[in-house]
């Protein structure tokens, strides 16, 4: 490819900023220009390391005409204020997953979104890692024939050090706990591999942590087709990854083993894909294909969206509906029922 890179900004620095400011500084497509988080002493070591500026306000982003877009990394309960800001100040958007704490903040972003003209891709980068790029390339070819159900878990120890200061630490802001920040992830990809979400149900308890929020969840996806799968998600046990997909002429396996979940470079080195056929005792190991990292794979097509006018990978359909299976869920334990995902959108154009 061939155009002028993009000129952005990162705001929020956290954790997850540094794979995602890595990324940016490392993409020939965009030109990480500048920084800004409310602490000077962090965003003057994220300036120090990525080679960009600092801005003294996200006012000074948004009004400097050179910056073309902005990466958001911020918490959950700042996103839908910046992206707002950003759309009507004419940037382009790529926003860490959740879009929003809740549908209801996503809808007036979303209407920003499309008054701006602008391109919105939202962070849901695990769809993208290889692993999940050779089990949807099973399921085109026809090897597991039809998809049936999926088994999907994620857990870390996250939950067992939380404190008051860490905004995770509350229901409020982080409902759903693990589904909020690691099943969503699973979410998406199940729509990717499975169809939409139509229905969910599900079951939240707090067991272990310290914090205010549920630490143990469980959620059932009836997905547009007929699949069914089920996500299950923990805050306070060792980090495992997993999914597991059942098809009429197989099942496909994959993990990712892994201590340090912030090395995003490093987990498709760390994954394993395995495949059952019918008829076969064992599983078999899968080859998986060479690609960029999922994060820079992510970044990169923020890039070429801009500059291209495409349509990202995972933009307001995606996100509103991984959304929608974390509040789902949420809503259903809460009534102990199941709660269509028309219910939630509620007419809302995604």
């Amino acid at each position: 490819m061939s155009f002028e890179p993009v000129k952005v900004a990162l705001v929020g620095i956290g954790w997850w900023s540094e794979p995602v400011g890595a990324a940016a500084r490392d993409c020939p497509l965009i030109d990480l220009v500048s920084c800004y988080t409310r602490t000077p002493e962090k965003r003057a070591a994220f300036a120090k390391e990525h080679g960009c500026a600092e801005a003294g306000s996200y006012e000074a982003i948004l009004e400097d005409p050179s910056i073309e877009g902005v990466l958001i990394t911020s918490s959950n309960k700042a996103h839908q204020g910046q992206v707002e800001a950003a759309f009507r100040a004419g940037k382009h958007v790529w926003v860490e997953k959740p879009i929003t704490p809740a549908l209801a903040t996503t809808r007036p972003v979303l209407q920003a979104w499309r008054a701006s003209g602008k391109v919105l891709s939202v962070g849901h980068c695990y769809r993208r890692a290889a692993g999940h790029r050779k089990m949807k390339a099973l399921i085109e070819e026809g090897a597991v024939g039809r998809p049936l159900q999926a088994e999907a878990y994620w857990a870390t120890w996250t939950g067992q050090k939380l404190t008051p200061e860490k905004w995770h630490y509350y229901r409020e802001e982080c409902p759903g706990g693990p589904l909020t920040q690691l099943g969503i992830h699973h979410a998406d990809t199940l729509h990717y591999l499975l169809g939409e979400p139509v229905r969910i149900m599900g079951m939240h308890r707090r067991l272990a942590t310290p914090a205010e929020i549920d630490d143990v969840t469980s959620t059932l996806v009836e997905h547009a087709g007929g699949a069914v799968s089920s996500i299950g998600c923990g805050f306070c046990s060792p980090n495992v990854y997993s999914l597991r997909l059942h098809g009429t002429e197989g099942v496909l396996f994959m993990q990712i083993q892994r201590v340090d979940i912030t090395n995003v470079g490093a987990t498709d080195a760390q994954t394993t894909l395995t495949f059952q056929k019918v008829g076969k005792a064992e599983a078999e190991p899968v080859a998986l294909p060479g690609l960029p990292h999922m994060v820079y794979s992510e970044i990169e097509e923020f890039a070429v969206c801009v500059r291209e006018g495409k349509a990202p990978e995972t933009g307001s359909r995606e996100a509103a509906l991984a959304l929608a299976v974390v509040e789902g869920s949420v809503i259903s334990s809460e009534r102990g029922a199941t709660v269509d995902v028309e219910e939630l959108l509620d007419g809302m154009e995604i």
